[in-house]
């Protein structure tokens, strides 16, 4: 697991010069100063650096959150620097689905009414049964169908981001923004939520870009972009890359070790 897949090498995302500028009273905020990324369909990036660093405002870029200030941002071949908020809105929709450290879940609806709201916002023409089966085995694919009529406060943090991950999916995004997923995390479902951030790559060919502060974490991935001060200062592929897979399997062996 040390190498980008073979496929779809030509650039999903390309960006360069990209720049971004806040005005906040009197003072300028420089949060991009010139960066210049291109990422291939199929791959698994993270991104790191400090608070402030820059990588939270590229994120917002890439997912069609935010516009630049200046540059370009191609996505499969088009510029999409200068969309309005309805274009972008409707392109990231179709394109890219979310994951926060947060989980961002209604607390008071259900697992699978979670999973099926951006089907609502989506304009498929899907019935009520499709949206409820679709929904369904997307929780399944989690290890979570047994808890679909359960609310937020009823799952653990890690089952809540599984959830989060199936809503992240329901609309069949190419590409999948994870912000922080294991931040609120313990050790263990942090692995195993990478585990289904591996999965999805490498099965089903999904574009991951995963922000972290975690350098541990970011070793899940095929290349670790690392942010400095609005720049990007290194870029570089995983050398060894971390299994998550193998590490979850071995984790109960782990504990028990532990526990003797």
């Amino acid at each position: 697991m040390t190498t980008e897949p073979a496929s779809r090498r030509e650039p999903l995302i390309q960006i360069t010069g990209l720049r971004k500028s806040y005005v906040l009273g009197d003072v300028t905020v420089h949060a991009l100063r010139g960066v210049d990324v291109e990422i291939a369909g199929g791959t698994f990036v993270t991104v790191v650096g400090a608070s402030g660093s820059g990588k939270s405002t590229f994120m917002n870029i890439v997912g069609l959150l935010d516009r630049p200030s200046g540059g370009q941002y191609f996505l499969e071949g088009e510029d999409v620097s200068g969309f309005d908020r309805d274009r972008r809105a409707v392109l990231r929709n179709r394109k890219i689905g979310f994951v926060f450290q947060n989980f961002n879940l209604l607390p008071r609806t259900s697992a699978l009414e979670n999973v099926e709201l951006p089907l609502l916002y989506s304009g498929q023409p899907l019935s009520a049964a499709e949206r409820d089966r679709k929904a369904l085995g997307l929780l399944q694919a989690v290890g979570l169908g047994e808890r679909a009529h359960h609310t937020p406060n009823q799952l653990s943090g890690g089952q809540q981001q599984r959830v989060a991950i199936a809503r992240a999916l329901v609309n069949d995004p190419e590409i999948l923004l994870a912000d922080e997923p294991t931040g609120n995390l313990d050790s263990r479902t942090s692995v195993e939520i990478m585990e289904i951030l591996q999965r999805l790559n490498g099965d089903k060919g999904i574009t991951i870009i995963l922000i972290t502060h975690e350098h541990d974490i970011a070793e899940y991935g095929h290349r670790v972009i690392t942010f400095r001060d609005g720049r990007v200062v290194s870029d570089e592929p995983v050398d060894t890359r971390r299994d998550a897979a193998a590490e979850f399997a071995a984790l109960p062996a782990l504990e028990e070790e532990v526990s003797a």
